[in-house]
């Protein structure tokens, strides 16, 4: 009587324990849609695991397709070519879908072309694999340089992001992405090595590593989740913390002395100096947009300086009010507003400072033919972290 060794079925398990705890972290990320509002790179994250389920779906029924013991066997070669094209497609899906997130994350960055690059490359994977007597593991020759690739290009993301933007979350998503870029690069390896150098493959050592492959792949996602949840959780933190001390700025704008411009009744340059209100801007990337009044000199000759102050009032008013809730207003100079827009890339920071700036109403002025209008003219930096915020405020206001 032929007995199978209990490890064998522990490892043919592997991808139904796999898609199993797939499962599990999807439905945690569907139950915190709610809180990712406004936080795309979540939504993008939850979408990538939702793929990599989809791929290991498709992955169990190749597997029953292509195993001689299965009720399946033989199938169809379109259907077993079919099965196996939808798991290449979304699983290299996923992979961009995490790397997406990441630049999302990191730098607001969004690459449209990037699922449609994976679906050709998924297609095409699908028409070189041989589909007729290839099980599912071995695949990992034909998608595992690319997780490597893809991973690792994560990982530096998040490893490569300056002090102020670092943390738990941070630093465990890139380790969590790095380990994946590894136990990709390594399985491919190994079967690659079944034919390269059967002598390596068949070290006990090795033949355990593939064969618990998905048992740690599935432990890496669990990681992975972790980190997501936690970069998550850290940045509803940050800004409820942004909205107190706002809040406590309001309260306390009689006791700010010169931190605050009485004229424009704004925030000045030395409350930017100082980083009051900024808080969550130093812990994000975004965009600094300066606003300079091109007509404030000559509506000071013509007019006083009283008439070109609440001309920049008009306008910096309007500015504070129809920002976002953690963008920030200064006066940079007479004649010049600053806004902090954090997690806003510049064109659509411009876009948006442009949008406002023209709805301004006119300002009517006694002995004036015409109501005047202020002539905006907008420079916008990108920022990294709060270590750049200065440099990115110089850098506008020197366009």
């Amino acid at each position: 009587m032929n007995t199978v060794s209990p490890n064998l079925y522990i490892a043919a398990l592997g991808p139904l324990s796999e898609l199993l705890g797939v499962l599990v972290i999807v439905g945690v990320f569907t139950l915190l849609r709610g809180q990712a509002d406004r936080r795309p790179y979540f939504t993008t994250w939850e979408k990538a695991f939702v793929f990599f389920a989809v791929s290991l779906t498709a992955g169990l029924f190749y597997e029953r397709f292509v195993n001689p013991s299965s009720v399946f066997y033989p199938s169809s070669p379109v259907t077993t070519k079919l099965t196996a094209m939808a798991f290449l497609v979304f699983r290299v899906m996923a992979m961009a879908m995490f790397v997406s997130g990441a630049q999302l994350f990191t730098r607001g960055e969004v690459a449209k072309w990037m699922p449609r690059v994976a679906v050709a490359i998924g297609i095409v994977l699908a028409l070189l694999a041989n589909t007729t007597t290839t099980p599912l593991a071995p695949f990992r020759i034909m998608h595992g340089p690319l997780a490597a690739l893809a991973y690792t290009y994560a990982a530096f993301l998040f490893g490569s992001l300056p002090r102020s933007r670092r943390s738990i979350g941070t630093w465990f998503a890139a380790i969590s992405f790095a380990l994946l870029a590894l136990l990709g690069a390594s399985l491919a390896a190994f079967y690659a090595s079944q034919t390269l150098a059967p002598e390596l493959a068949s070290m006990p050592w090795a033949v355990r590593w593939a064969r618990y492959g998905f048992y740690t792949d599935l432990l890496l996602r669990f990681a992975l989740a972790w980190a997501m949840v936690r970069l998550l959780t850290e940045d509803s933190r940050r800004e409820a913390d942004d909205t107190r001390a706002h809040i406590r700025l309001l309260q306390d704008r009689e006791k700010l002395g010169d931190l605050y411009d009485s004229k424009a009744r704004l925030l000045g340059r030395r409350a930017f100096d100082a980083f009051v209100g900024l808080d969550f801007a130093r812990a994000s990337f975004g965009s600094v947009a300066l606003l300079r009044i091109a007509n404030y000199e000559r509506v000071t000759t013509q007019y006083g300086p009283a008439v070109a102050d609440a001309m920049v009032a008009n306008v910096g008013g309007v500015l504070d009010s129809a920002v976002r809730a953690h963008d920030r207003v200064y006066r940079w100079s007479p004649a010049e507003l600053l806004i902090v827009m954090p997690r806003a890339v510049p064109s659509v920071a411009r876009e948006r400072i442009e949008f406002m700036a023209g709805r301004v109403a006119a300002l009517s002025v006694a002995g004036a033919k015409e109501p005047l209008r202020a002539e905006a003219a907008v420079s916008v930096q990108f920022f990294r972290g709060g270590e750049h915020l200065a440099e990115a405020a110089a850098a506008a206001a020197r366009v």
